[in-house]
């Protein structure tokens, strides 16, 4: 089969964006210097989450909910096939990738408002652990993706990171004419722009 495009640039850039916040964060979580940074990825990751669930029900075919959350006895179903080693073309995340993309979103929106409130509130000592643990399921859970994504490259027998990058599968079929979608992707990135510079604003305002 010739690769199809099943991932749009609204869920491409979306998907890199919040490689890049969540790195950043992360790397930035243990500096008072690096505040604004850390408070910028935050809010980036979170207009992220925001337009994916919007994304999620308006969006692509394969970046719809209803086309890749499965019932518990697909999921199963769906191990049970690679575990023998069997796989079929697919035009959006497996079954427990699926699971993983709204444990993804629910994580990230539940660390960053946390973050949000702990940083508006520093006298309540219990929301910085809290956005604390969240923080480190949300990098677990990340990390758990990856080795995943890594996995299924070699059982699938193709690249899924370059898929996620160019939005096309070999083996795919055709994916319910997905089209690149530019305006949803300018719409995307302006509202990314406008959550960092918002946060940013009432981080400096606060502090003043």
């Amino acid at each position: 089969m010739s690769r199809q495009l099943i991932w749009d640039l609204p869920v491409r850039i979306g998907h890199w964006t919040l490689v890049l916040a969540v790195g950043l964060a992360w790397a930035s979580a243990e500096s008072e210097q690096w505040r604004l940074v850390h408070l910028s990825a935050g809010a980036a990751a979170m207009a992220v989450v925001v337009f994916r669930v919007f994304w999620g029900f308006v969006g692509s075919q394969p970046a719809r909910f209803a086309h890749f959350l499965k019932s518990p006895s697909a999921i199963w179903q769906e191990i049970c096939a690679h575990l023998e080693g069997r796989h079929h073309a697919r035009t959006s995340h497996t079954a427990l990738g699926g699971c993983a993309v709204v444990a993804m979103l629910g994580l990230v929106s539940a660390t960053a408002v946390t973050g949000a409130l702990a940083y508006t509130d520093d006298t309540r000592e219990w929301l910085a652990e809290l956005h604390e643990a969240l923080a480190n399921g949300l990098l677990a859970l990340a990390g758990a993706h990856i080795a995943a994504t890594i996995g299924m490259s070699f059982v699938e027998r193709q690249n899924l990171p370059l898929s996620m990058l160019t939005g096309r599968r070999k083996d795919a079929p055709a994916a319910g004419h997905t089209t690149q979608k530019p305006l949803a992707a300018l719409m995307l990135t302006a509202w990314i722009v406008i959550a960092v510079w918002l946060a940013r604003w009432l981080a400096t305002s606060y502090a003043a």
